[in-house]
């Protein structure tokens, strides 16, 4: 474009009637003008280009980032469901089979069955929470965060991440001892759950009547609606995230 340019300045300079174009001195001043000129209009548009191939770059990155935010976050949904949600409503019901035996209101069929349903309260009664942050951390850490450049965005993906931090903080240290009392009372085996010798299953019911017992099973219970109502928290957080990230992403 530029020797375009150049080529039609240089024609109408040599077109230009001896009495409109002026001595040598004013053809070669026109001459210089018109080179700076086109220098600068060159530079101009190089720098047009180069940022148009900066921004496009910057674009291909913060895709490839949110992208990967939005497979972490769906891990995180799936983490919940997995070891937490799907598996609530039999830990809640083996917790109230307990206090209902230690109350007089539940009578059992099966010992082993009896005393193995008890054992499954303790589900997720560690308090070990495995979000997904190796995508959050790599923006943080290489200084990429910039590339996403939705503030808004930005400002919902740290409160999220400041949640699980906050979460993973408060879960530590928080088991209420009735995994440990419960596997005082028997050998937990997973290959081989069914089996409880006739001495452990007549210790472990006495110890079911115990007032111990029962307020280890009220521990247990309120720490089970605790982290359930964690759980839906962070997956609410979560698919709303996702939904920023697919707009996003989108445009």
């Amino acid at each position: 474009m530029i020797q375009l340019f150049r080529k039609i300045r240089q024609k109408l300079l040599t077109d230009l009637p001896a009495s409109k174009a002026g001595n040598r001195v004013t053809r070669y001043l026109a001459y210089a003008i018109g080179e700076i000129l086109l220098v600068v209009i060159g530079i101009l548009i190089a720098l047009q280009v180069n940022n148009w191939n900066e921004s496009r770059k910057m674009k291909i990155n913060e895709q490839a980032y949110l992208l990967s935010l939005k497979e972490d976050l769906q891990e995180d949904i799936a983490f919940n469901k997995r070891n937490v949600l799907s598996r609530f409503e039999k830990k809640v019901e083996a917790l109230k089979i307990g206090k209902a035996y230690y109350q007089g209101n539940y009578q059992f069929q099966d010992t082993v069955l009896f005393l193995n349903t008890l054992g499954y309260g303790g589900v997720f009664g560690r308090v070990v929470w495995a979000f997904k942050k190796n995508t959050y951390n790599q923006l943080l850490n290489t200084g990429q965060f910039k590339e996403i450049e939705n503030d808004s965005l930005r400002a919902v993906i740290i409160d999220y991440y400041n949640l699980l931090n906050t979460l993973e903080e408060s879960g530590e240290n928080k088991e209420t001892g009735y995994i440990k009392y419960t596997n005082s009372l028997r050998p937990f085996n997973r290959e081989d759950t069914v089996n409880i010798s006739e001495f452990d299953q007549k210790l472990f019911l006495s110890k079911v009547k115990t007032e111990e017992f029962y307020m280890l099973l009220n521990l247990e219970l309120n720490l089970a609606y605790d982290i359930k109502n964690k759980c839906l928290v962070v997956n609410e957080r979560a698919e709303k995230l996702i939904k920023l990230i697919e707009i996003q992403t989108d445009k």
